[in-house]
């Protein structure tokens, strides 16, 4: 004994389920290794440590990607205690294609870290996730990294 109103408003509850599963995020894994070339301003504090302005452009491949590089400009913060133990808040926003970027806030301890992607542009408009990253340090304020970032798509 279906009445119109029912078949409607079963219809509609449908059609609102498959829609939503239509429209849900998608969430890539993206990998890869990176370069860095630093520059960096060093104020010694009184105590010992040390405060750091940091800057940073960086070439990376990005798996999976058409292009398969990315560019990246950071900048942020570090602190240096008097006993080496570092630690730094970082924001960078990554370019694979001319209108294809995200944005990251990252954290950083020792040669690790983890970033919250905070959106982008293009593809990654609206983008959320998270991801994580190991550097390396070299001589002449160079280094490598490898990271993972989960992002999230509207």
């Amino acid at each position: 004994m279906w009445t119109k109103m029912t078949r409607a408003m079963l219809v509609g509850a449908t059609l609102s389920l498959i829609t939503g599963a239509v429209w849900a995020a998608e969430a890539v894994t993206y990998r890869g290794t990176g370069t860095y070339v630093l520059a960096r301003t060093l104020l010694p504090l009184a105590n010992g440590d040390a405060v750091m302005h940091l800057a940073h452009d960086t070439m990376a491949t990005i798996e999976p990607s058409a292009s398969g590089f990315m560019s990246g400009d950071c900048a942020g913060l570090a602190h240096l205690t008097a006993e080496g133990e570092y630690s730094s808040q970082i924001f960078c926003t990554f370019t694979e294609t001319e209108g294809d970027s995200f944005d990251v806030r990252g954290e950083g301890k020792g040669d690790g870290g983890t970033v919250e992607i905070i959106g982008g542009s293009g593809k990654w408009n609206g983008a959320t996730g998270s991801g994580t990253l190991k550097r390396k340090w070299a001589e002449g304020n160079r280094g490598t990294y490898e990271y993972e970032f989960r992002i999230s798509t509207p």
